[in-house]
This record gives structure tokens, sequence and C-alpha cells, in this order.
């Protein structure tokens, strides 16, 4: 089972795809932009994830309980960084006396909820009861990090405790939503019969998506039947099948193989959520297989996200791909098929004839149509100019957006990749 610190980056990871309302609805904190075949807005709340997972400066490690400050959490030299890796510190290694002291000083909301979501892995007996307690706080923030607390203890009473909590029909949806998420990561060996079992008697979509994606963590052998079943059942939404399938791909449980059946449906949906699944497989070698999909599928959406899986594997075929980008006519479309063939470039020498096909017909388009496109068609172009940021052409087409382009976060975009921040553009 994956450690949850790194579940959470691959839940981020897959928000720059799409997985439509899956991860758009379910209530994380995330930062990466919608993806392009995505129109509904992010419903995710402020919490401590993002906080969590920060780099830090140096904080020496503690031997004992008696190490550990809690009055240098309030201490206005530290940067937050450090003051959440010591309130990491505080929960994972400290007692309910120590935990209560720092939970009372006039602290930033999420150092205060780094502390209580760390309590789940301190190991000690009182954490169970010390997080229970907080789930009445009158924070939701709060209330919300206990729970992932309690999803970190790995105890099947508590994993149990938590399913009996999201059922309770005066719950915010934010609330439930986070325990259908935290379960999805927890090491309890309960958690994958807890979540399914609330599958079937949940009656709000959100919860019904973030049950799919907590799901979607869990060890495949476990839940294989399960999603076999609700893709092969003909009463399962189409965009259900297509959310399970794109939240699927993200786990390393899951191989392409699985994928390759739901290419060949005659539901559009279905096929873009298993392109997309494919887009963000961390194994194996999708992309050829994408390719020969691309060349094709006639549906527009359905198009346009294998386009965008595309942009993150790689076809293997430059020169094909950059057929298929000549030939696409609308702008966003040209776009994504261009970062298509840019990712088709990985590994490939400077001197290579389609590396400098590239920087001769696609940089200087790509930086065209994103000073004369929409913001997210701008946006676009800049990311797919990010894949070959180390190129002459590429930068001077970043160079000349930053210059020109009108749209300021589209300016702002090229200009931080130029100055080493891609993420920017994502």
């Amino acid at each position: 089972m994956p450690e949850r610190r790194p579940v959470f980056r691959a839940v981020a990871k897959l928000l720059g795809l799409l997985v439509t309302g899956l991860l758009l609805s379910c209530s994380r904190n995330a930062s990466p932009p919608r993806s392009v075949t995505s129109e509904k807005n992010s419903v995710f709340s402020k919490g401590s994830d993002e906080g969590l997972r920060e780099g830090a400066e140096s904080v020496p490690p503690v031997s004992s309980v008696s190490a550990l400050d809690a009055n240098r959490l309030a201490d206005p030299s530290l940067s937050i960084k450090a003051r959440l890796r010591m309130a990491r510190q505080i929960g994972e290694n400290g007692d309910p006396v120590l935990w209560r002291e720092a939970l009372a000083m006039v602290l930033p909301v999420n150092v205060r909820e780094a502390i209580l979501e760390s309590i789940g892995s301190s190991g000690r007996p009182e954490a169970s009861g010390f997080l229970r307690d907080y789930l009445g706080d009158a924070e939701q923030g709060m209330r919300r990090a206990a729970v992932r607390g309690l999803a970190a203890t790995s105890q099947a009473e508590d994993a149990q405790f938590l399913g009996e909590w999201m059922s309770r029909p005066t719950l915010a949806i934010e609330e439930s939503t986070e325990v259908a998420l935290a379960l999805g990561g927890s090491r309890a060996p309960n958690a994958t019969a807890i979540l399914m079992q609330a599958y079937p008697k949940a009656d709000r979509s959100e919860l019904v998506q973030c049950l799919i994606l907590g799901l979607a963590q869990r060890p495949f052998n476990q839940t294989q039947g399960f999603f076999r079943q609700l893709l092969g059942d003909p009463a399962t939404e189409s965009e259900r099948k297509k959310e399970a399938l794109g939240a699927l791909g993200q786990f390393d449980s899951v191989k392409e193989d699985f994928f390759l059946p739901y290419l060949q449906s005659a539901d559009p949906d279905v096929r873009s959520g298993a392109y997309l699944g494919m887009g963000v497989l961390s194994e194996g070698n999708p992309g050829p297989r994408l390719l020969v999909s691309l060349r094709t599928e006639s549906d527009p959406q359905a198009r346009l996200s294998l386009l965008e899986s595309l942009g993150a594997q790689s076809s293997g075929d430059p020169w094909a791909m950059s057929r298929i980008a000549q030939a696409e006519t609308e702008p966003l479309n040209r776009i994504m098929a261009a970062k298509a063939v840019a990712r088709s470039l990985d590994g490939r020498p400077s001197g290579d004839a389609a590396v400098q096909e590239f920087g001769r017909l696609w940089a200087p388009e790509l930086a065209r149509l994103a000073i004369e496109g929409s913001n997210t068609e701008g946006m676009q172009a800049v990311s797919a100019l990010a894949v070959r940021k180390k190129s002459p052409e590429a930068r001077n087409a970043l160079a000349r957006i930053a210059a020109t382009a009108e749209d300021t976060k589209v300016k702002a975009a090229a200009q931080k990749i130029l100055q080493g921040n891609p993420k920017s553009a994502h």
C-alpha cells in the first residue's frame, strides 16, 4: 500500500489531466489548474496536505518527547515551512499533554491542522480518542484534519468508526468526501470493504465520485472485481465510468492491459476515460497504443482527451504526431497535438531531425497560438513549450509570449518557465 502523502501527490498530478468532476469535486486542497477538457470548478477547500508535502528548512530530528518544544511553533522568525515540519514532529512524536499544549496556542490554521493530522501516525494508544474528540470541533478544517489523522492510525476500529461517521445524513459533504479519500489512503485492513459498502448507499454525486477515487487508491487485487462490475454494468452512467478509468491510471497496481478493452468501447466517454487512465500510467509504454487510437478516434471530446494523454506519454513517433498535428484545424486540438509532438521527442539529441523540425515549425506556431488565442489556449501552448524548455527555439518562443501576450496569466506563465519554474504552466 503506498504512503498517504505520495498518494495525494499522485492525486494532485492527476488533476493536471482529466478525471472530470472526480478530483475536482472531492475535498482536497489542490492548486493545479483544470484540465482543458473540464469545465467544472474545483471545490477543494484549504487543508494542510500541501503544507505537509512542502520541503522545509532543516529541523533537527527529535529523540524524545522532552526534546519537543511547542512554543517554537509560535516563533515568528521561523518560516511557515519550518513550523509545519515541527508541527508534524509534535504530532508524530509527542504525547497528549504536548498535543493539547500546542493546539491551545494561537497558530496559523494549517499548522494546527498539521499537528492534528500527524497525531494519527504517532502510534500512541491515546491517539484515537484524542482525534475523535476533534470531530466535534467548531472549525471544519480541524474536523477534516482529525478524519485524516484517524485514517492514518491504520486501526480497523478507527476505519469502521469513520465509515459510520461518513454515512451520517447531517454530515457536510466536504467532511464525508474527506473520509472517502482518507480511507482510500489508509492502511487499515478493512478500509476497502468499508468503501465498497458505502458506494451503493451514497446518494450525493460528490461522495460517489470520491468513493471511486478512494477505491482507486486501494490495492487493485482487492478492487478489480468492483471496478470491472462498475465498468461493465449498463446501468452505470457513462460519466461515472469515465471517472473510474481516469482515476485508476495513476496507481501502480493497475497495468496498461487493463485499459485495452475499453479503448474499443462504443461509448466515447468510456474511451476518454481509458485514454486518460493510460495517460497517467507511471509504468509501461502506453504512448504507441494511444497513437494507434488517435488515427481512428473521431469523437471531438474523446479525441481531445487522447491528445492530452499523448502530451504526457511519448508516442515514440514524432513524425507521425507532427503530421497529425498539422492536420488539426481547431486551435486547442492543434496545441495539444503539438505538445504530443514535443513529448515524443523525449530522449532525442538536439541534432535529431525531428527535434530540429519541432524548433522550426512548432515552437513559433505555439507562440502565435498563445498570443492570439484564449486564456486556455495560451496556457496550454506555454505548457507545450515547457516540455522543450531547454531548447533555444522553445525559449525564444516563450520569450516572445512573455513580451507580447496580452493575457497577463499567459504572459506570467511564460516568464516563470523562462525563470526556471515550469510548474506554473501546468
